[in-house]
């Protein structure tokens, strides 16, 4: 059923909005560079991109209400928000004329549900109570998750959006359905943090089954949506754990590939955030292989996300197709300079502190003096994330992006704006 004429409207203008912005020169030049980032050619300054995730709470009560109904207030939202990140904060964000809907699908659990305690509070702390309690009796009661594809329900949502406003953006089903092949957030809601780090030592065998189970559930889990034909490019939106994914390496929206879209025509992710308080080896002999046979099944890789990457680099550097590593706050920039060389997408990551708190400017400025010193002239995205308030002040992500401005403008002054 279309929505009511001044719905209709509303996202309608919002569209037209979005088109513009896409059509821009500024924005093509933006897509040219991010591809120049992404193929390992890029010149000229880092790019700038910033994620506000927790704080778009903050700043999505500041944008007009002015749909009914709620699928397209949620439409509504989403197009301000792209908006908002061109016209407000002024980063290097790119977009393609594109409208994603997802797509209506239920996924079951392993056997045993997962069992997450919540603080209350928004954006809060939880805890998962592990739900294996004997690795050895436990592991042959767990099976493969299921996958429920609503087609019909899926369609709708398609069919309304391409009615409302397809004519000005082109109307697309969600890429993929998942976000890392890390595989370690999982086990440990299925056994706990603690329970996975103690068994590397009381129970290897164990721990390895645990993880040879979880990784061939994930091959079948991205392999059921490439066998229904329910895969889309994503090299030209987000990718990995920050970064935009275009690129001339894979097929995508600009240049498609003959037939339904394959594993291998797109970008894949993995980390493993968790276990940073093992060592590189217990990394290497109890995570990272489980890893790699997942990886090996995309065309290009991004590797890692909170977790410092220079240690484990002996096995990371093993992955296939690895074409983007992430830089985290806690990373040595001067060995990962020194590692990555212009080889691959240096993602760097800084502490999102001085921008969420108090906002220091003067953190913030040592912070771009480092990576330009480290990774000026390598093929270098900041990347402002992990961003879960700015205390009700949006306007720290424009002067985030301003500040980093004024600081590149020493190598080569630019202005694509």
């Amino acid at each position: 059923m279309p929505f009511s004429q001044n719905d209709t409207n509303v996202l309608r203008t919002l569209a037209a909005r979005c088109r513009e912005i896409a059509d821009s020169e500024a924005n093509l030049t933006l897509k040219q560079r991010w591809t120049n980032l992404n193929d390992l050619k890029q010149s000229g300054p880092p790019l700038l991109l910033t994620s506000p995730e927790g704080s778009w709470r903050e700043i999505i009560p500041t944008f007009p209400v002015e749909c009914e109904n709620e699928q397209a207030r949620a439409w509504e939202r989403g197009l301000h928000q792209r908006i908002y990140q061109h016209d407000i904060i002024k980063d290097d964000a790119a977009f393609d004329p594109v409208f994603t809907v997802g797509r209506a699908i239920q996924v079951g659990d392993f056997g045993i549900p997962f069992n997450q305690s919540r603080s209350g509070e928004a954006q809060g702390a939880y805890h998962d109570e592990p739900v294996l309690t004997n690795l050895d009796g436990d592991l042959d009661k767990l099976h493969f998750r299921t996958i429920t594809v609503d087609r019909a329900k899926s369609q709708e949502a398609f069919g309304l959006a391409s009615e409302t406003f397809g004519d000005l953006l082109d109307i697309q089903f969600q890429p993929t359905f998942w976000w890392t092949c890390g595989l370690t957030w999982t086990a440990i809601k299925l056994w706990g943090l603690e329970s996975l780090m103690i068994s590397m030592y009381d129970n290897p065998e164990g721990l390895h089954r645990l993880m040879k189970f979880l990784s061939d559930d994930m091959l079948n889990f991205i392999t059921f949506f490439e066998k229904e034909e329910l895969l889309g490019y994503n090299a030209n939106g987000g990718v990995g754990s920050g970064g935009l994914g275009f690129t001339t390496a894979l097929p995508s929206r600009d240049r498609p590939a003959e037939g339904p879209v394959r594993l291998n025509q797109l970008w894949g992710f993995a980390e493993s955030q968790e276990t940073v308080g093992v060592s590189p080896d217990m990394f290497g002999e109890f995570i990272y292989p489980y890893q790699k046979p997942l990886q090996a099944t995309f065309g290009l890789n991004y590797y890692g996300c909170c977790e410092a990457s220079e240690g484990r680099w002996k096995f990371i550097r093993q992955t296939p197709n690895l074409r983007a590593i992430s830089v985290a706050p806690w990373s040595d920039q001067a060995v990962c300079a020194d590692l990555f060389g212009r080889d691959y997408v240096y993602c760097r990551k800084p502490n999102p502190s001085p921008v969420c708190m108090n906002f220091n400017e003067d953190e913030i400025r040592k912070e771009f003096k480092e990576t330009l010193t480290h990774a000026g002239d390598l093929n270098t995205v900041m990347i402002l994330k992990d961003t879960h308030t700015v205390e009700n002040e949006p306007d720290r992500f424009a002067r985030w992006v301003e500040i980093g401005r004024e600081e590149f403008m020493d190598k080569e002054t630019y202005d694509h704006r």
